[in-house]
C-alpha cells in the first residue's frame, strides 16, 4: 500500500489530528466547573468546605487521568503504521521495565519522571482517610491502596500497549514503588498534622478551664 517509510510517516502525520485523543489541561477546569454545578444542585449538604473538597478531588482525579492515559491513540490504521515505523527504527518507543530500581542504572533518581511519579498519587495519602472516614487506616492499608491504584494504571498502560502493537506507555515497576512511596509520605504528613491539630485543641481546652 505504501512504497516506503517516508510515505508511512506522511500518512501518520495526516491521521494524527483525528487518530489521537487529547485531554488538555483547560478541559479539567471545564469538567470541574460542571461538577461544581452538579454538586451544588444535587447534593443536599450545602457545606462550602465539602463542596471545595470534592471539587479538588475531582480536579485532581481528572488530571491524573490526563497525565497517565493521554494523548490516547484510537485509530487502528494509525496504530498499525506507527508500529511499522517503530519496528523500522524511524520512531522511538518506550520500554517496559520489570527490573526493580532500574532508574539507578541511568542516574534518574532526580529525573522529572521519577520525581513526578512520587508526587503523582501523593494527594491520595490525604484523600483516602478523609473520604473513607469510617475505615480504620494505617500505614499498611494506605500503602496497599496506593499500590493497587498505581498497579491499575500500569496494567492499563501495559494492556493498551499490546492492543496498539507498540509500547504506548511503559509498565514500570519503579513507577509502582515511587507512586506507593508518595502515598505513604502524604499519609504520614496527614497523621502528623492531625496529631498537631489534636494537641492544639487539647491545650486550648485546658487553657479555657484555667
Amino acid at each position: 500500500m505504501y512504497s516506503d517509510l517516508n510515505e508511512i510517516q506522511l500518512r501518520v502525520q495526516e491521521l494524527y489530528p483525528t487518530a489521537v485523543w487529547h485531554f488538555p489541561f483547560s478541559l479539567t477546569f471545564l469538567l470541574t466547573s460542571g461538577y461544581l454545578l452538579l454538586h451544588r444542585f444535587l447534593v443536599k449538604d450545602k457545606s462550602l468546605w465539602k463542596l471545595l473538597f470534592w471539587a479538588s478531588f475531582f480536579f485532581y482525579s481528572a488530571n491524573v487521568v490526563r497525565l497517565v492515559f493521554f494523548p490516547l491513540p484510537i485509530n487502528q490504521e494509525y496504530n498499525e503504521l506507527w508500529a511499522v515505523l517503530v519496528r523500522a527504527g524511524y520512531r522511538s518507543e518506550a520500554r517496559h521495565n520489570l527490573s526493580l530500581f532500574d532508574f539507578m542504572k541511568w542516574d534518574n533518581l532526580w529525573h522529572w519522571t521519577t520525581v513526578g511519579n512520587f508526587f503523582l498519587l501523593f494527594p491520595l495519602g490525604f484523600y483516602f482517610p478523609l473520604i473513607f472516614k469510617t475505615r480504620p487506616w494505617n500505614v499498611f492499608k494506605v500503602c496497599w491502596s496506593g499500590f493497587m491504584v498505581s498497579f491499575a494504571i500500569e496494567l492499563f498502560q501495559l494492556a493498551y500497549s499490546y492492543y496498539v502493537g507498540y509500547v504506548f506507555r511503559s509498565f514500570d515497576v519503579d513507577d509502582l514503588v515511587f507512586n506507593t512511596l508518595g502515598v505513604l509520605a502524604a499519609y504520614l504528613i496527614f497523621v502528623l498534622l492531625k496529631f498537631i491539630w489534636w494537641s492544639f485543641n487539647k491545650i486550648r481546652n485546658v487553657l479555657r478551664r484555667v
